[in-house]
């Protein structure tokens, strides 16, 4: 989950040739309660970070492992995560090291550790659960399928390897078993991460591991990550949910679910990176974002900061607070104008080919705001001046005219193209020599998920209109 910049975009670039999934073994389990509850907190606890001095996380404390995972305050935790209205937490048990939250017998004698050397002797998990579970929030657990590959005695004793044996699986399968038997339907979900196909994982060592995963509860519903794709997607058999690792809240399902599994989404909710403070989105943005997810039957899972005593970051719970307002007491939200397709959509900045995103301007000019309803907010790219405006519908419509709003810049040659898959476009409409006014296209109906905006010039500056800035973005049947 929280990689290095570097390791994770060869990951990325490993995952876009991983075969596509079936569907769901076991798609009868109930998801009901994960949608119900709308949107939950995932948080990174490790060694490496609330027990790093380097780290804002530790508060600048280093002890034994022992004595941190002694030191985490259960109540303040499910205090903030009550305060955030979020209906369940994913809490990590570990992540590639050998420092994991709870005593794990089959762990320590596989290893060659002793108790609490590498296994907390608090019982973290069952005293989450207790705090979690008088304020009805649920408890999800993050555990690996690479398994304790960082610790040189562990890693070695457990056989971890590229490409991960039959035999490394069931071993590792075998030490989840444990917590699985021990806590029954108190471990409500698994959210497993490293279960690359890149690294050997193929559908009988997945049916391994999610036996495992399994273990003392048949209602416990697990998803297997096979790595951060361009958008969620279905991935095995042996899961419930989709993993949905993603690095920005920007997708929408389409509906509930995707290949007979839950549709669910994980990203994080600050400016920069996984497990750290802050949020880079406007309240409102984020808040709608999830109502939106939820509205067509997905759920939404909200990486933030957690300090060493159990807090969470506090611009974070407030945006949190904002989404839960937005859920229970949102009223539905008309489009503007009546019947307008692209009101609220999903939209991005993008170089003119839509081969690459693009950087807000000035830091300001979300993509959002060119399709917010509101013509005084515009949205704009930077770094190019030609550049292509797009917005995803979610759902294919027959689409017979589009009009184009522009901010202070506009472009004085632009062409509107429209897409079914985001693959192949058809150009709908085309000006040049334009002026900056308002400029609508009709044309034969045609079916369309993706709308794209091309501001071909200006190309360089100091020419006539400027760079494009979006104010609306309109769509209709």
């Amino acid at each position: 989950m929280k990689l290095p910049r570097s390791r994770f975009i060869l990951l990325y670039a490993m995952t876009l040739v991983m075969p596509l999934a079936a569907t769901a073994e076991a798609a009868g389990r109930d998801t009901d309660w994960f949608v119900k509850a709308g949107y939950g907190v995932f948080v990174h606890y490790l060694e490496g970070i609330q027990n790093n001095p380097e780290q804002l996380h530790s508060l600048g404390s280093h002890t034994s492992w022992e004595e941190c995972v002694r030191e985490f305050d259960t109540e303040r935790f499910a205090s903030d995560v009550e305060a955030s209205g979020a209906g369940y937490v994913m809490f990590t048990v570990m992540q590639i090291s050998r420092f994991m939250i709870a005593p794990n017998a089959t762990f320590d004698r596989i290893s060659g550790y002793q108790p609490g050397e590498a296994c907390a002797t608090r019982d973290l998990i069952e005293d989450l659960y207790q705090s979690l579970n008088k304020r009805n929030i649920r408890l999800m657990l993050y555990w690996t399928g690479d398994g304790p590959r960082a610790d040189e005695k562990a890693g070695a004793a457990y056989g971890c390897g590229n490409p991960v044996s039959k035999a490394f699986v069931q071993k590792w399968a075998d030490t989840f078993r444990e917590y699985g038997e021990r806590y029954g339907d108190k471990i409500a979900g698994i959210w497993c991460d490293g279960c690359y196909s890149f690294i050997g994982y193929d559908d009988e060592k997945l049916g391994i591991l999610a036996e495992g995963l399994r273990a003392g509860s048949d209602a416990r519903i697990i998803a297997l990550n096979p790595g951060v794709d361009p958008g969620v997607r279905s991935y095995t058999p042996h899961e419930d949910y989709t993993c949905g690792e993603q690095n920005e809240f920007f997708e929408v399902p389409a509906e509930r679910y995707l290949d007979g599994e839950q549709w669910h989404i994980l990203s994080f909710l600050s400016k920069t990176w996984w497990a750290e403070p802050g949020v880079g989105y406007k309240k409102g943005q984020f808040a709608e974002y999830v109502r939106q997810v939820n509205q067509r039957g997905g759920v939404v899972s909200v990486d933030v900061m957690l300090f060493r005593d159990g807090g969470l970051d506090r611009s974070q719970v407030e945006a949190l607070k904002a989404a839960g307002v937005e859920l229970r007491e949102g009223a539905e939200r008309p489009p503007v104008p009546p019947g307008n397709l692209a009101c609220r959509k999903p939209s991005k900045l993008l170089s003119l080919d839509g081969s690459r995103s693009l950087p807000v301007n000035g830091g300001a000019h979300f993509p959002w705001q060119g399709v917010d309803g509101n013509p005084d907010t515009i949205a704009q790219a930077a770094g190019e001046w030609p550049w292509a405006y797009e917005v995803d519908l979610i759902d294919t419509s027959d689409v017979q005219r589009i009009k184009v709003t522009f901010g202070a810049g506009y472009a004085t040659e632009l062409e509107v193209k429209i897409s079914a898959d985001g693959t192949e476009w058809n150009a709908v409409g085309r000006k040049d020599g334009h002026d900056g006014s308002p400029v609508e296209f009709t044309f034969t109906p045609d079916a369309a998920r993706y709308v794209r905006v091309c501001g071909i010039k200006p190309d360089v500056e100091n020419q006539p209109g400027a760079q494009m800035s979006i104010a609306e973005l309109e769509v209709y049947k």
